[in-house]
């Protein structure tokens, strides 16, 4: 259902391996970062996989462009069988696009003068309107207080983005808009639709132009926003 949200996660993922494989490494001191404080983490992580929080995980600090900690941490995989955890092993991390890709590209359009926080969305959305969904304002989409439900009725069988945006203006509001936070993923579905309707672009490919090549090509602001 929410196969339309992952491509700039995956890109972000990428993106992000190519950038930090090309950055030096350096002593924390030299970056005035204390290595004894970074060696505290071992025993937190440790203990969170005694415990089983998690099964393992991969650690990466930099500062001014360089890496002061890389570390990689108990198991990728225990099921069937275990495998050690790698520096190089690449997570899905699903939600990171809300903030990579969805919160950038909004705060990019807010930027820019075309979308404000205070904006309702059905000013972007028009077909929303009505049950009380006239109220939603962006700000309230992007800090999950909408109202909405975490996510569609998945009792329902359908597929594809078109289908998402169809749910999008039928779905009921649980509590007013405002008055409770409930982390959903529809908020960011019609977040990512605002940028489509503003820009003229897919979520994908407007943080594609805006966002991720700039982190790659490292180009100066006024030559990213062009």
């Amino acid at each position: 259902m929410h196969r339309y949200i992952w491509p700039p996660v995956v890109v972000a993922l990428l993106v992000a391996q190519t950038v930090f494989a090309q950055l030096p490494s350096a002593i924390p001191a030299t970056q005035g970062i204390s290595a004894e404080r970074l060696a505290r983490m071992d025993t937190v992580i440790a203990a969170s996989i005694e415990k089983k929080e998690l099964p393992g995980a991969v650690v990466l600090v930099a500062r001014h462009g360089k890496i002061v900690w890389r570390k990689a941490y108990g198991a990728r995989a225990v099921e069937p069988q275990r495998e050690a955890m790698t520096l190089d092993t690449i997570f899905d991390l699903a939600s990171l696009t809300k903030v990579v890709a969805t919160t950038t590209s909004i705060m990019i359009l807010v930027e820019q003068g075309r979308v404000r926080l205070a904006d309702p969305v059905v000013q972007f959305i028009p077909e929303m309107k009505g049950e009380g969904r006239d109220a939603i304002t962006i700000e309230q989409l992007m800090t999950h207080v909408s109202g909405f439900a975490p996510d569609f009725d998945l009792r329902e069988r359908w597929t594809g983005y078109d289908e998402a945006i169809k749910h999008l203006y039928r779905e009921p509001l649980r509590t007013p808009p405002g008055t409770r936070f409930v982390y959903s993923d529809i908020n960011y579905i019609a977040l990512g639709e605002v940028v489509h309707r503003v820009s003229g672009l897919m979520l994908d490919e407007f943080a594609r132009r805006n966002i991720l090549s700039c982190v790659h090509q490292r180009p100066t602001r006024r030559e990213c926003a062009r």
